[in-house]
């Protein structure tokens, strides 16, 4: 426990340490593979050098934002082994099961005595890889995935962001990102790939023309599933 707690409250210096140690190790390979056939470690997928930590800086989840969240974790998990995503407590790192944010919810704590996290205690756990956050990691495919939730109130019925901070703030921001990534998962590849995945098609019939072609795109649309 006391080494888990230590590792999630120093999480920047881990970033620090795997963003060095990941270059080292690129550089090295990149040298050592321009000599060796293929069938060697070159072939292998230098994202699982990554690790899994509380993002930094925390997420800020709220209840109106859950959803957003949930999509994020249900995607990060969609093919993740034996990693596993979730959500967990800002301070410790520690995984934190399933919650309810609604007011019945928390009355019946209170009446049980039951503890019940509230929003700014949270964060989620991300995949760190080469310096560059990423919502999960698919080991089994080499891959590093994001998910994208609700961004469709940003754009116009023609598809387009709208004027203001949609245009000059959200969706640039989002193409800056794809740029980070791509350039973090460089030297990974060509076994490494990175997808992105849209909950709402609109987002992503914006997103297969205007983010960079490194990055597959998938529409994948989910059901929240509603507790009784």
């Amino acid at each position: 426990m006391g080494e888990l707690i230590k590792w999630a409250l120093n999480a920047e210096r881990v970033r620090k340490l795997t963003e060095t140690l990941t270059g080292a190790r690129a550089e090295a390979r990149e040298a050592d593979c321009s000599e060796v056939g293929d069938d060697t470690e070159c072939n292998q997928c230098k994202l699982q050098e990554g690790a899994l930590l509380p993002a930094v800086p925390r997420r800020a989840i709220r209840r109106e934002n859950r959803i957003n969240w949930e999509y994020q974790l249900y995607i990060a998990n969609l093919h993740a082994a034996p990693e596993r995503f979730s959500y967990c407590d800002k301070d410790t790192g520690m995984p934190m099961a399933d919650f309810d944010f609604s007011i019945a919810k928390q009355v019946w704590n209170a009446a049980t005595g039951k503890p019940q996290p509230v929003p700014a205690q949270l964060n989620v756990t991300e995949w760190l890889y080469n310096g560059v956050w990423f919502d999960g990691f698919w080991r089994d495919k080499c891959t590093v995935v994001d998910a994208k939730g609700r961004y469709a109130q940003f754009l116009d019925d023609q598809g387009l962001p709208h004027a203001g901070f949609p245009a000059w703030g959200v969706f640039p921001d989002m193409i800056n990102e794809a740029r980070n990534q791509i350039s973090a998962v460089a030297p990974a590849r060509p076994q490494a790939s990175i997808e992105w995945h849209f909950l709402q098609h609109e987002v992503y019939e914006w997103a297969k023309d205007a983010i960079p072609p490194e990055i597959k795109c998938v529409p994948s649309p989910w059901q929240r599933m509603v507790q009784a």
